[in-house]
């Protein structure tokens, strides 16, 4: 089962790492998830999430990390970065994708960067793809504030702005030539700019164990929404799932 991810990813992206150094919590659950694309048949998934950190090592939203610039206590840190921005799609995702050449996931690699300020963070990403797949860029800067409640809740949200080269928004929004069909025009697209928005609430229960609930929106730049794959200028996703602390 495939879900398209906008940006730097509708699922990961806009989660925030709640890790203390030396933890490792594994999340499962539930995911329901809309997008743009016409016709595509799933509309949920598996949720599978995972947080550590262990001195210059960590694995985070944004992917897996290893800091090269900075310490614990310094507010600005700066890490080398890999991780996937694009999940790709084959005919089987849609009717419309009939006679379509499958689009592959990424692997893509890069700097990242966060700025602590108080209670908030400002992490900016820059990755490349390494896998031949789109074989462009993603930049993110995104905003979050942590909310501590009572009774140990964590309240998490999130906005920021991802921006897709050409060659990705191309990539799996665009269609060749040879693709075209009665009901699929040629389309080229350009470079995109994706607002969006989010938050992660986690809920600690018995022991080591927690209840994890995330959200985000994104608003889709016109070179996706102008695409003949797409009927929606928007893309969201919701899970919910009980985590593990080890």
């Amino acid at each position: 089962m495939k879900k398209l991810i906008i940006s730097s990813a509708i699922a990961s992206l806009f989660t925030a790492s709640a890790a203390m150094a030396g933890d490792f919590t594994v999340v499962g659950g539930v995911a329901t998830f809309e997008t743009p694309y016409k016709d595509f048949k799933d509309d949920s998934s598996l949720y599978l999430d995972a947080r550590y950190k262990e001195g210059n090592f960590s694995i985070d939203e944004r992917g897996i990390n290893y800091r090269v610039i900075g310490t614990d206590n310094t507010p600005l840190n700066v890490h080398a970065t890999l991780t996937s921005t694009g999940y790709g799609y084959d005919e089987n995702d849609s009717n419309f994708f009939a006679g379509m050449e499958e689009r592959d996931a990424s692997l893509d690699l890069g700097i990242s960067a966060d700025y602590t300020l108080a209670d908030g963070q400002v992490k900016a990403t820059l990755v490349h793809d390494i896998s031949g797949a789109h074989e462009g860029f993603v930049a993110d800067v995104n905003y979050s504030h942590n909310l501590e409640l009572s009774n140990g809740l964590s309240v998490v949200p999130r906005a920021g702005i991802a921006y897709t080269s050409e060659d990705y928004t191309n990539y799996y929004f665009g269609v060749r030539q040879s693709e075209v069909s009665g009901s699929r025009t040629a389309y080229t697209a350009d470079g995109a700019i994706n607002p969006y928005v989010g938050y992660r609430v986690s809920m600690p229960l018995a022991d080591n164990w927690s209840v994890v609930h995330e959200a985000a929106y994104v608003w889709l730049d016109d070179e996706i929404d102008n695409s003949s794959l797409t009927d929606r200028d928007n893309a969201w996703f919701a899970a919910v799932g009980i985590g593990y602390t080890f």
